[in-house]
């Protein structure tokens, strides 16, 4: 793989892609969650931001540090989103702003940036002219729906770049609306697919020595990994209704209460033998002992029964032990965890899923690492998100070479910054 030109940092064990440099204008939850990972994989990621218009994970997520006081670098959505960075800020729009961004893409390989379509044009920072100074440039532009075709100037987010992929539309109860997803739940699966692309860009660059602009639809993205509506519209002329927790085919399927204060858990019957196991964990109530329930299509038609019976039962046992207990004769069970109990599992935190990182201002705190466990490098080495402006200095002056005078000059007019 190309190496970017300039300082290199110094070596550390387990980053694989060390070597590599990262300009990242990305704002908000996609990209940043898809260059903490490339950062904590080894490359220098250096974040741009701006005091004109800050991150709104900076601004909705302020916490309170470890002296107790809110502040800017405080966020926790933003300190578990950005972390293993730099992070300088820069005012884009004046033109001696451009060029020191225009200094930094000379020294990396990858930029990354999800503007609303056009802006970064609009900036000077387009991919043709970020080539003129870098021709072997990887660049990928994310987006609600892509840079081309007939909604490409659409704006939005999560929730709403959902709307374009038919996941809201096959979401919900029976006779009830679409339903939305809680949080921006695209956001991170887009993150991962980002990681992906680039990663694609790099090994294509290593055999051809060609940089290329990647255009990544983030509808396309969500639609890519639920395939099977579309399918089924384009070859057998079927839409998908709404049919709250069921299966088209499995039955019982849900998330039933259990004996506790919001507290539920969820049972997916594939088999006929699962069924049997479950009825026979249930006491074998008469309720379920029915010939017409011994098969799947007998089961989908009383489903409503069978839920109302279920539950009876869930309702007076406690979840991680029904979960448990259920497991244990080969029916698929587990608790429906809210944050609360993710935080608190053993098992992520044994497997270093929840990685503590500490910071300046707001101390110890875990983050959600990467998922993947490598087996030559089982430590990977995580970095804590930059505070605003933290490393302006180290890039500016050491890595771009401006003038210590320079750099006053330019802080003081508000470019940098």
């Amino acid at each position: 793989m190309g190496r970017s030109r300039g300082r290199r940092r110094r070596h550390v064990q387990n980053k694989p892609l060390e070597g590599l440099r990262v300009t990242d204008f990305g704002w908000i939850l996609s990209i940043p969650h898809a260059t903490a990972w490339l950062g904590t994989l080894g490359a220098d990621v250096v974040r741009v931001e701006t005091e004109v218009r800050l991150d709104l994970i900076r601004v909705q997520g302020m916490n309170r540090g470890v002296d107790g006081v809110m502040g800017l670098n405080r966020s926790g959505a933003f300190n578990g989103l950005n972390y293993s960075k730099r992070g300088v800020t820069l005012n884009l729009q004046k033109p001696e702003g451009r060029d020191l961004a225009l200094r930094l893409v000379e020294q990396s390989d990858i930029v990354t940036e999800n503007f609303s379509t056009g802006v970064i044009e609009r900036l000077g920072l387009g991919y043709e002219e970020l080539c003129k100074v870098r021709p072997d440039l990887i660049m990928l532009s994310g987006s609600p729906v892509g840079l081309t075709g007939p909604e490409a100037m659409a704006t939005g987010w999560g929730p709403t770049t959902l709307a374009y992929t038919g996941l809201p539309w096959i979401t919900g109860y029976r006779d009830g609306p679409p339903a939305a997803y809680g949080g921006a739940y695209p956001d991170f699966m887009i993150g991962v697919q980002m990681v992906f692309s680039i990663l694609v860009a790099l090994h294509e660059r290593e055999r051809t020595g060609k940089g290329q602009h990647i255009d990544l639809s983030m509808a396309e993205t969500v639609a890519a990994m639920t395939p099977e509506p579309l399918l089924d519209h384009e070859f057998n002329g079927r839409d998908a209704t709404r049919d709250g927790n069921r299966h088209p085919v499995f039955a019982p399927q849900g998330v039933y209460r259990t004996a506790g204060d919001d507290t539920w858990i969820a049972i997916s019957i594939e088999t006929d033998d699962q069924w049997a196991a479950l009825v026979d964990a249930m006491g074998s109530p008469d309720w379920a002992l029915g010939p017409d329930l011994a098969t799947a299509g007998g089961r989908r038609a009383r489903h409503d029964d069978i839920d109302r019976g279920i539950t009876a039962w869930t309702s007076s046992h406690e979840t991680h032990g029904l979960a448990g207990l259920l497991q244990s004769v080969g029916i698929p069970a587990a608790p429906s965890w809210g944050p609360r109990d993710l935080a608190a599992d053993g098992m992520l935190r044994e497997r270093r899923f929840l990685t503590p990182i500490r910071h300046t201002e707001v101390g110890e705190r875990e983050v959600a690492g990467l998922p993947s466990r490598f087996s030559a490098m089982p430590e990977l080495a995580y970095g804590p998100a930059p505070m605003l402006g933290e490393h302006n200095r180290e890039v500016f002056c050491d890595l771009l070479g401006v003038p210590e005078e320079e750099y006053e000059r330019l802080c003081a007019d508000g470019v940098i910054g």
